[in-house]
């Protein structure tokens, strides 16, 4: 029977495995620092003699902000790396972990395998599906084609990450680990398949649909009635005429324009969107514009509708003269479609007025 032998060391000596956060991330450690500090107990830490963390990086970010000096480790030698990621994977076995946590864990135990296996390379039995399909039941994630649909969705996150798209990155988030590796797949697969103009479709649809729930009806932009979604015609969704406003005949025809108008039942605008996807930004700004000119005592707000990428773009054309001039940061927000791509379905589930959608809308006017 092995001998193990617990010692102390200084906590400032420790430091996390390389993999660790790829695989995990930064985990929130308050519950542990606060279950820690009250019971003044830790279970030891797996450590190599060189001070690298295998196994408790939760527990050694806990005691760390507890600020302790040193804590109890048991010190193991392993041969090499891929025995080192062995065992961090394994002490991590019981766990509760995320789905892309788990991806993770099976990303990085294909590279171990991989390794493992490479003098046996063509043999019978190593295909990738059977490969899969051991990776998934090891991780917890069912089925090799829903493990492999994993993949994709944590592929696309550090994709979005890679290039700045956080809000993607937290929706893809989300959905994989909130909802299900099936509503995150067809959510990336509904990215990747749809072109701008189609998602601009996409967007009015989604808007139409909360317009219609949280307000009761809706004016589509009528260069815009024949478009289709979800085998569904836009015009279908909005109201047949404009009903007169009594804010002017220039005023009235600026409105028809705009991409999507929330209506009370009393046929009084209770929101204003335009999706900025296709068109220039500054000529959607440069409705909303014309209105807040034509109606500068109008009542009702107006939302800029935007992906992630395209936020700095409107800041910017918010700077013009012509938009500081009439205030227009102070009169807009913006909603990043990526969030409305999240949270629209929850909207139209629980929201009851049309504060549901300023929730996830942002204030130009702070961000400038």
């Amino acid at each position: 029977m092995t001998n193990i032998q617990i010692k102390e060391r200084k906590v400032v000596e420790l430091h996390p495995h390389p993999k660790n956060d790829s695989i995990y991330g930064d985990e929130d450690i308050e519950q542990l620092a606060q279950d820690i500090k009250r019971s003044k107990w830790i279970k030891p830490l797996i450590v190599t003699p060189e001070g690298t963390i295998i196994s408790g990086h939760r527990r050694w970010k806990a005691v760390s902000s507890l600020g302790w000096v040193t804590v109890p480790v048991e010190e193991k030698e392993f041969t090499d790396e891929i025995a080192e990621l062995e065992t961090l994977l394994l002490e991590n076995a019981n766990r509760e972990k995320s789905i892309e946590q788990k991806c993770r864990e099976g990303l990085t135990w294909e590279a171990i395998e991989r390794t493992n296996s490479r003098q046996r390379q063509g043999s019978k039995g190593s295909g990738v599906g059977s490969t899969r399909d051991v990776i998934a039941k090891r991780v917890g994630i069912g089925s090799g084609i829903n493990y492999e649909k994993a993949r994709k969705v944590v592929s696309a996150i550090d994709e979005a990450l890679l290039v700045g798209n956080l809000a993607k990155a937290e929706a893809l988030r989300k959905k994989l680990n909130h909802k299900s590796v099936d509503a995150a797949f067809k959510m990336i697969s509904s990215i990747e398949n749809t072109s701008e103009a189609q998602q601009h479709t996409q967007m009015q649809w989604i808007l139409a649909k909360l317009g219609q729930k949280l307000c009761g009806s809706v004016w589509i932009a009528s260069n815009d009635r024949s478009r289709m979604w979800e085998k569904e015609q836009l015009g279908n969704l909005s109201i047949d005429s404009f009903p007169p406003l009594g804010i002017g005949n220039d005023a009235q025809s600026t409105v028809k324009y705009i991409d999507v108008v929330w209506l009370s039942g009393s046929h009084q605008i209770t929101a204003a969107f335009e999706v900025e996807l296709t068109t220039p930004i500054y000529s959607g700004l440069l409705r909303m514009a014309d209105l807040v000119t034509l109606c500068p005592n109008l009542n009702f707000p107006l939302y800029i509708v935007v992906p992630e990428a395209r936020t700095n773009k409107v800041k910017k054309e918010l700077r013009r003269a012509t938009f500081k001039n009439l205030k227009l940061d102070k009169k807009c927000r913006y909603i990043v479609i990526e969030k409305l791509m999240e949270k629209w379905d929850a909207i139209m589930e629980i929201g009851t007025s049309v504060d549901s959608i300023k929730t996830i809308s942002h204030s130009f006017d702070s961000d400038l």
